[in-house]
């Protein structure tokens, strides 16, 4: 654990929810590093395979072995008690539902983070419904590790990102906040406001599209291809770059600097120089060591489309009809995916009425990011 200075005690105790791929990394990663850990899971069926191992198993970056998790649980309330942080490892399109549940237990002087975030202000508005005034909350645009669970009890820790965006909310709140957080996470690099973290989310605009072109590959092999080598061809990588165009022009117009796809990727060690200098997606995919060999999904009902259209490309376009910009290709990829889903992704995602921003303009969006709820 980092040492304690006189501004910022020290964590010793962290409640992690969600017992998915994100939350046990981050137990096996944390109980690691000697931290207390309480580890919630929703459901007994995820939770049980790793209380009767009493931990998490762990391959990868960190090595190979177990480690005892100190507390391991369907009881939020329990892994929560006595945390110093609350870290939400949970999907986005569960931030309303677990906001909803841990507002009754969170304590004032806890910090509540959420990774990935990228949800703007849903969780905090969803805090201030259940009885928390002035919600204080900060998150990373993506998951602190690139990690799949193997087995109920075993997680493959593949790569951690060099660099992890941050914000908080509000604004204010930022430097204090993320000075506590690089204890846990050395890549933090903070950024203005939780807009900033809405944009890089990257996922939005490549795993949709890739999805989408390769529904009948997905449907007639069950997903027998690597996803992101065989999956994005030159064509759909021209998709993407679309899609990429957008979300940029969307980040430009409410003030927002974002990099494009490939620089991002570059400089969170996810493509290498041949694929940055190529400054597309297919060369930024087709020079990726850790997603080379990640399989495609086994059916399109998978969170490629259930996560990354509602809660990506969704709240994209409500930013920009909010800033008046025409988005013609990411509002033909959500209807086609709608088509042939059957799933209503424009009604049950991220829309600004679910976020609480739905009266706001711009520059109002912008004073509330900066200050919070007076």
């Amino acid at each position: 654990m980092s040492a304690a200075t006189d501004e910022t005690p020290p964590i010793r105790r962290i409640a992690i929810i969600g017992a998915g791929n994100g939350g046990c990394a981050a137990a096996a990663d944390f109980s690691l590093r000697g931290y207390e850990v309480g580890l919630y899971g929703r459901t007994p069926a995820t939770v049980a395979p790793l209380q009767a191992a009493g931990g998490v198993a762990y391959e990868g970056v960190l090595g190979d072995g177990f480690v005892p998790v100190h507390t391991i649980t369907t009881n939020a309330a329990e892994a929560m008690d006595g945390a110093d942080a609350v870290l939400i490892m949970g999907p986005t399109q569960a931030h309303q539902d677990i906001a909803a549940l841990i507002a009754p237990h969170l304590a004032p002087d806890q910090i509540l983070f959420a990774a990935p975030g990228h949800t703007l202000t849903l969780i905090p508005h969803t805090l201030r419904r259940h009885g928390h005034a002035r919600p204080v909350t900060c998150e990373t645009t993506t998951l602190p590790y690139i990690c799949r669970k193997v087995s109920p009890e075993r997680v493959k820790i593949s790569r951690r990102p060099a660099v992890l965006k941050f914000a908080a909310f509000p604004a204010r709140e930022r430097d204090r906040l993320a000075s506590r957080m690089r204890e846990l996470f050395p890549a933090i690099t903070p950024l203005p406001t939780l807009l900033d973290t809405v944009f890089p989310y990257t996922n939005a605009v490549h795993h949709p599209p890739a999805l989408l072109c390769n529904i009948g590959r997905v449907e007639s092999t069950g997903g027998d291809y690597f996803h992101y080598y065989d999956g994005i061809t030159p064509s759909v990588g021209r998709m993407i770059d679309a899609l990429d165009a957008e979300r940029l022009a969307v980040a430009a117009a409410f003030g927002c600097t974002v990099d494009p796809l490939p620089d991002y990727f570059f400089q969170i060690g996810y493509t290498n120089a041949e694929g940055h200098a190529g400054g597309t997606a297919y060369s930024t995919f087709h020079n990726s060591e850790p997603n080379r060999w990640i399989r495609a999904p086994e059916t399109v009902d998978h969170r490629f489309f259930n996560e990354d259209i509602p809660y990506g490309l969704v709240p994209l376009l409500e930013l920009g009809r909010l800033a008046g910009l025409p988005m013609p290709v990411s509002e033909a990829v959500v209807t086609l995916a709608t088509v042939v889903t059957g799933k209503p992704y424009r009604e049950t995602g991220l829309t600004l009425q679910r976020m609480g921003i739905a009266d706001l303009d711009v520059a109002a969006l912008r004073r509330l990011l900066d200050r919070g709820w007076d």
